[in-house]
C-alpha cells in the first residue's frame, strides 16, 4: 500500500518533520468525508497511511517490530568489519594485487564488486589484434550519386536482375533526382524505354509505371517547354506506361488505356505529312552518301590502276635500257665465235616484238649512247608524271568530294544540333520521337491488347479499337499497316467461328456463363370420354320441364 498515493501527497513534498502538518491537516479532511459517508474501510484506510508517514519521518522502520535490539558483541563484529574494508581498500599493495589478479584467473572480490569472466592471454592477444586490424582497414569510399546512377544503369539491361534494379532506381529517382543532375536521369530512362522485356514481369511493371509517372510529373515544366520536349515525353509515356497498362485485368484500366492510345493516335495521324517528309529527306541524304562513297572508290581504285601502269612502264623502260647499253659488249666465246645482236633480241621482246628495220635499230644504238645524266632526267620526269597523276586522281577529286561533304555536312546540320551536343542527354527531333511513337504503338501496344482480349468484358473494347485502327491505318508504315491487316483478318475469323451463346457477357455486369430459366411447361392430355362429358351442359334457356338438352 503506498501511503503517499492514498493521501494524495506526493512523496517528494514530505521531507522534513514541519512537513508533516500538511499530511495531518490532509488525513483530517479525508477522514470526516469518509465518515459523513460512513465508508468505514477507507476512514481506516487514511488513519493507516498518515501513521505509516509518521513513521517513515521518524526513520523507525523495520526496528519498531523488532523485541530485542542488536547486541554489543554484534555492534563490534560490524565495526571491526567496516574498519577493515576500508583498510583494505586504502592499501596500494591490495589494489595492486587485485589489478593483477582481474587481468589472470585466480582472484577474490570485495563486496560490490561485479564478477566477471576472466580471459586468457591468447584470447586478449587476438582481441587487440582485430581491434588493431579494424583501426587499419581502409574505410570503403563513399559512392558519389551519379556514380550510383551509373552502376543501376549498367546493371538495367540484364533481364533477370531487372523488376529488383528498377525498385533501386525508383528510389533513387525520389531521394537524389534534382533539376541539377535530371538530364543524367533522362539518359538512363531513354536507354531503358527501348528494353524488349520491360513490361514481362507483373511486378515489374507496377514499379515502370511508378518511375515514369514520377519523373513526367516531377518535370512537367520541361516537357511543356517545345513541341520536341513534349513530343519525347509521350514517347516514353506510351513505351512504358501505356504498355504496361494493357495488360490490365480491370475493365476500367482497359477503358482508360485505350482512350489515351486513341489519342496518341490521333497525333500520329496529325503529324503524318511530318514524318514522310522527313523520312524522304533522310533516305535522298543516304542515298547521296552511298554516291559520293561510290565515287571516291572509283577514283581510288582508278588512282591505284594509274599507278600500276606507270611503274610497269618504268620497269620496261629501265630493263629496255639496260638492253641497249649492253649492246656495244661483244663477249667472245672460246672457239671465237660472237654473237652481236643477241642481247638486243632479248631487249626487243620486253617491248612486245621485234625490229625489222635498219633505221630503228640505229636510232637505238644512239639512245644508248647518252650519259647517265640523262637517264636520271628521265627518271625525274617519270617519277613527276606518277605524282601529277596522284595529285590529279587522289589529292585533286578525293579533297574535292571531301570539301564537298563538309560543305554540305556543314549546311545540312542546324544550330540547335551544335548546342545539343554540349548537353548530356540531346534531344531528338520531333520527327525521330514521332518514328518511335509509331513504332511503339503498333508493336507494343496493340500487340500487348490482341494478346489479351481473351477474357468477354475485354474483347468486345479491343475488337472495337481495332476495327477503328483497320480504317485509319493509312498513317501508318507499310510494314505496320500489314501487320495491323493481319491482326484485323485474324480477329474476324474468329468472330465468325465463335457461335451466339445465349446471355454472352458484352458488359461486366452480364453473367460469364449463360443464363439458364428454371421455369417448366406442362402438358396435360385428357382422355376422350372426359371430352364427352364436357359437353353435356345444362341449358338455363330451357325452363319448362327443367330438361336437359344434349349439344
Amino acid at each position: 500500500m503506498d501511503p503517499y498515493k492514498i493521501l494524495g501527497v506526493p512523496a517528494s513534498q514530505v521531507k522534513h518533520p514541519s512537513d508533516l502538518d500538511k499530511v495531518r491537516q490532509r488525513a483530517k479532511k479525508l477522514y470526516k468525508r469518509y465518515a459523513s459517508e460512513k465508508n468505514k474501510f477507507q476512514a481506516k484506510k487514511v488513519m493507516e497511511a498518515f501513521e505509516m508517514v509518521q513513521r517513515n519521518m521518524k526513520k523507525i522502520g523495520e526496528g519498531a517490530y523488532k523485541l530485542l535490539g542488536r547486541g554489543r558483541k554484534e555492534r563490534e563484529l560490524d565495526r571491526h568489519f567496516n574498519h577493515q574494508t576500508k583498510e583494505i581498500k586504502k592499501d596500494r599493495r591490495v589494489k595492486r594485487k587485485l589489478k593483477q589478479e582481474r587481468k589472470g584467473e585466480k582472484r577474490f572480490h570485495l563486496p560490490g564488486d561485479k564478477e566477471r569472466i576472466p580471459t586468457g592471454w591468447r584470447e586478449r592477444q587476438r582481441r587487440k589484434k582485430r581491434r588493431r586490424q579494424q583501426m587499419n582497414k581502409p574505410k570503403k569510399p563513399n559512392v558519389d550519386v551519379l556514380q550510383g546512377l551509373e552502376r543501376l544503369a549498367a546493371v538495367l539491361p540484364q533481364k533477370t536482375k531487372f523488376p529488383k534494379v528498377v525498385k533501386l532506381l525508383y528510389r533513387w529517382i525520389k531521394e537524389y533526382m534534382n533539376v541539377d543532375n535530371r538530364e543524367y536521369v533522362f539518359r538512363v530512362l531513354n536507354d531503358v524505354t527501348k528494353l524488349p522485356f520491360l513490361a514481362e514481369d507483373k511486378e515489374g511493371r507496377q514499379d515502370v509505371i511508378c518511375v515514369f509517372e514520377y519523373v513526367l510529373t516531377y518535370n512537367s515544366q520541361w516537357f511543356e517547354q517545345d513541341d520536341k520536349h513534349r513530343m519525347i515525353g509521350r514517347a516514353w509515356q506510351l513505351a512504358s506506361v501505356l504498355w504496361c497498362q494493357c495488360f490490365t485485368d480491370d475493365a476500367f484500366t482497359l477503358s482508360s488505356t485505350i482512350t489515351k492510345l486513341n489519342a496518341v493516335f490521333a497525333l500520329i495521324e496529325e503529324h503524318k505529312s511530318a514524318v514522310d517528309s522527313y523520312l524522304e529527306e533522310k533516305q535522298r541524304k543516304a542515298a547521296r552518301n552511298e554516291a559520293k562513297l561510290e565515287a571516291k572508290t572509283e577514283a581510288k581504285l582508278e588512282a591505284k590502276e594509274e599507278e600500276a601502269l606507270e611503274a610497269k612502264l618504268e620497269e620496261l623502260k629501265a630493263n629496255g635500257k639496260k638492253a641497249k647499253l649492253a649492246e656495244p659488249v661483244e663477249p667472245s666465246s672460246a672457239n671465237g665465235h660472237v654473237e652481236p645482236k643477241q642481247e638486243a633480241s632479248d631487249g626487243e621482246d620486253f617491248f612486245g616484238g621485234g625490229c625489222e628495220d635498219d633505221d630503228e635499230s640505229s636510232e637505238e644504238e644512239e639512245c644508248s649512247e647518252d650519259d647517265e645524266v640523262s637517264e636520271e632526267n628521265k627518271k625525274e620526269k617519270s617519277k613527276a608524271n606518277c605524282i601529277d597523276l596522284d595529285s590529279d586522281a587522289e589529292g585533286g577529286e578525293i579533297s574535292s568530294v571531301e570539301e564537298e561533304e563538309s560543305v554540305e555536312i556543314e549546311s545540312s546540320s542546324d544550330s540547335e544540333d551544335l548546342e545539343m551536343e554540349s548537353f548530356v542527354f540531346p534531344v531528338p527531333h520531333l520527327e525521330e520521337s514521332l518514328i518511335s511513337l509509331r513504332k511503339d504503338f503498333v508493336h507494343r501496344c496493340l500487340f500487348a491488347l490482341f494478346q489479351n482480349r481473351g477474357p468477354l468484358w475485354a474483347r468486345t473494347k479491343v475488337d472495337t479499337f481495332f476495327q477503328e485502327v483497320f480504317y485509319r491505318r493509312g498513317c501508318l508504315d507499310k510494314e505496320q499497316q500489314t501487320q495491323v491487316e493481319a491482326w484485323q483478318a485474324r480477329i474476324k475469323v474468329l468472330q465468325k467461328e465463335s457461335e451466339h451463346k445465349v446471355g454472352e457477357a458484352n458488359n461486366i455486369l452480364e453473367a460469364h456463363r449463360p443464363v439458364v430459366d428454371s421455369r417448366e411447361l406442362r402438358q396435360v392430355v385428357d382422355a376422350d370420354s372426359n371430352a364427352w362429358s364436357a359437353k353435356q351442359t345444362f341449358d338455363s334457356r330451357e325452363k319448362s320441364g327443367a330438361r336437359h338438352v344434349i349439344r
